[in-house]
């Protein structure tokens, strides 16, 4: 029986990778795709790595050297592949991988000669940057959800948010973007292009943000129930959330009952009522959504099952001199699984 749970849990794992790959793969296309419709045939320069690859591609083909924008472009993300091998580890790397494989390729080959022909006249330029930038940021925060990534700035933004979590990845985006405005300024020596690059910046990070924090939003549950204890239980259990009972009293019934107050992330709601659901199918439930949430989240669990693997692995590191690379990135998982349990 045992064996038999470890081989579904071995089949759900797979299933679940090869998902977010074929969702990595396909937001990639896209993002290739709006890059070579709308950027390299109209002439606009984007932020981002690609841009970077256009500016390189543009003083390259002035001394004679015509080489593609998607070769560029996956030369300089072997480079940020080994910093990203090194901290986030094979995963990332696949995911990351077959997103810019297939962002590349996209570059490369999927031009649509209707969508060419308009950008190559030159015109409404404007919107060509509007719509391109909206497409591709949706294409990285769909890629970076799924725990992948399209390749360059969007990797650059990933490692940097690791360190600094407090900086949204898409801003991280946009300070890298920053840079390849200069260049193209420096480059062409037309502001009016690094104005297009400006308005393709910030839309594709408004985009990515979009996607990446739509899930984060926090509703607050008061549940009343008869069934407090069990509930209670399973919320600091399942959902490692803390929990706070009130006194109620029905005016009506005049009796008096347990009502439970709970912050969870709205990606976990529908779970949440089921979960209610099942232990009480009696209980009364309503939300309000938070708009702000303060404090260091000292009333979430203090005996929490993450929050005691973490405190004993510390206790493990700092009592002994040597420990495996095995135990090292078990903790490191560990680290990163509890952060998804905070509010901030």
């Amino acid at each position: 029986m045992k064996l038999k749970n470890a081989e579904n849990k071995q089949k759900q794992k797979l299933t679940k990778f090869l998902l977010q790959i074929l969702v990595v793969a396909l937001a990639s296309l896209g993002g290739g795709i709006s890059f070579k419709n709308f950027f390299e045939s109209a002439g606009i320069i984007p932020t981002g790595f690609s841009g970077l690859s256009m500016i390189i591609v543009n003083a390259l083909s002035s001394i004679g050297a015509n080489i593609p924008t998607a070769v560029i472009y996956l030369s300089i993300n072997l480079v940020l592949f080994f910093f990203a091998f090194r901290i986030f580890g094979w995963r990332f790397l696949v995911l990351s991988g077959v997103g810019t494989g297939f962002y590349t390729l996209a570059m490369q080959f999927g031009s649509f000669a209707p969508i060419v022909e308009i950008g190559e006249r030159g015109k409404d330029l404007l919107l060509f940057a509007i719509v391109g930038a909206m497409l591709s940021g949706l294409a990285v925060g769909v890629a970076m959800k799924y725990g992948g990534s399209t390749g360059g700035s969007d990797i650059a933004g990933t490692i940097i948010n690791r360190y600094f979590p407090k900086i949204k990845t898409g801003y991280c985006i946009l300070m890298i973007n920053v840079v390849v405005i200069l260049l193209t300024i420096i480059s062409t020596g037309q502001i009016e292009l690094a104005l297009y690059a400006l308005v393709t910046s910030v839309i594709s990070s408004l985009a990515t943000n979009l996607v990446l924090d739509g899930s984060k939003r926090i509703v607050a549950y008061y549940i009343i129930c008869d069934n407090d204890e069990e509930i209670a239980n399973a919320i600091l259990e399942k959902y490692h959330r803390g929990v706070t009972s009130l006194e109620a009293k029905g005016m009506f019934s005049k009796k008096s009952k347990s009502m439970l107050l709970c912050v969870i992330p709205y990606a976990q709601t529908a779970d949440f009522k089921s979960m209610v659901n099942k232990i009480d199918n009696n209980a009364f439930l309503f939300s309000a959504p938070v708009t702000e949430t303060m404090g260091d989240g000292n009333f979430l669990k203090e005996n929490s099952i993450f929050k005691n693997k973490v405190r004993k692995s510390n206790n493990c590191l700092k009592n002994s001199v040597r420990y495996s690379r095995h135990e090292k990135i078990k903790i490191l998982k560990l680290k990163r699984k509890q952060k998804r349990f905070s509010l901030k």
